[in-house]
């Protein structure tokens, strides 16, 4: 049976109708996996070519047998050449006036051969349809988030003086994948002490001590689907009364955001939310990165919760929420979740 997604099929369509286009040309492995699921095997072993009267793909040999049997619909040929040229000539054969291909993910090779072949550029359509996720897709990343959420709890157990940082980072990989993530959305981060300053800090075999803030940033792919949090704690028994104020604000900053946040907000209208508070606060010059970034099949997406971002955070965007204040050689916090858009606010995922 099929596992096409006809909801994104009748969109893609329409999109390419409003365009006046009549082939559309997808090389990009999320844009592949977004139609095809897990199927898609390994980066630039497919290749599909989504037209007026069908699809065709060009797919290594070794997955053809397999590719027919689950996409009945999609013409399907092995090809272990230059899938590139296979697909111009299939769209050749097919009478394909009009075909675009996304300029913006391809590789540049490839980018040349098409645009020879009197191709054009058209990036971004799939990455426009992306951003506004289905319920099946919503219904994964609610389950990669409740792993990671399990994990966060079991990880802040196993804080003891002595261990490192890589150390937590092997546990939380190992928590995830056994309670059934297929991959890490990212490199984990655990940083201690002055580490957490970082805010893309990158762990090692530093130690941790007595009395030291502890940041955790992680998450875990699930169907193909992204998690991402992030929490801030402090280990041990006297936390500094300045690390106590900086993470009373910046946890008031997220749920403001999760509070105020509406339907037809921009992102930088929502990101001017948890901005201001903190710098009302007096610490806006140690908020150092936007507030938020999309999320789905890839951890960092389109619908930046950020000052630059003047589009409207539509229906369904999933984006994550994370403020942060970050005093360089002393310490820093984030607290981040991830949210999705809906007519009365925001939702939180897990």
């Amino acid at each position: 049976m099929s596992k096409l997604d006809n909801v994104k099929i009748a969109a893609l369509k329409n999109i390419l109708k409003k365009n006046k286009l009549n082939g559309y040309i997808i090389t990009d492995f999320n844009d592949l996996k977004y139609f095809l699921g897990s199927a898609v095997a390994m980066p630039g072993e497919a290749v599909i070519l989504f037209h007026s009267k069908g699809l065709y793909m060009a797919v290594r040999s070794l997955y053809e047998a397999s590719f027919r049997e689950q996409f009945p619909e999609i013409k399907t040929e092995g090809c272990d050449a230059d899938r590139a040229e296979q697909i111009i000539k299939q769209a050749n054969r097919l009478g394909l006036k009009n075909v675009a291909f996304d300029s913006s993910k391809e590789i540049y090779a490839a980018g040349k051969i098409f645009a020879g072949a009197g191709f054009k550029e058209a990036p971004g359509l799939i990455t426009a349809l992306r951003v506004s996720k289905t319920e099946y897709e919503l219904k994964n990343m609610r389950a990669a988030a409740k792993i990671a959420y399990a994990a966060f709890e079991h990880i802040r157990k196993r804080l003891k003086a002595g261990v490192t940082e890589m150390e937590l980072c092997a546990e939380l990989e190992r928590f995830m994948k056994h309670k059934g993530a297929s991959a890490l959305s990212f490199q984990s981060i655990v940083a201690f002490g002055a580490g957490t300053g970082n805010p893309h800090y990158m762990p090692g075999n530093v130690k941790l001590k007595k009395n030291m803030p502890v940041m955790f940033d992680f998450g875990c792919i699930y169907n193909d689907y992204c998690s991402d949090i992030t929490r801030t704690v402090w280990y041990g028994d006297k936390p500094a009364p300045e690390f106590k104020k900086i993470l009373k604000i910046v946890r008031e900053a997220h749920d403001m955001v999760a509070a105020r946040a509406k339907y037809g907000m921009s992102g930088a209208e929502i990101d001017a939310i948890a901005r201001g508070h903190i710098e009302a606060a007096g610490y806006g010059k140690y908020f150092t990165h936007r507030t938020g970034h999309g999320i789905g099949l890839e951890p960092h997406e389109r619908g930046d919760i950020s000052q630059l971002n003047k589009e409207k955070i539509g229906l369904n965007y999933c984006f994550s929420v994370e403020p942060g204040i970050y005093l360089l050689g002393k310490f820093g916090v984030r607290w981040e979740d991830c949210f999705y858009m809906t007519e009365s606010g925001i939702k939180i995922i897990n």
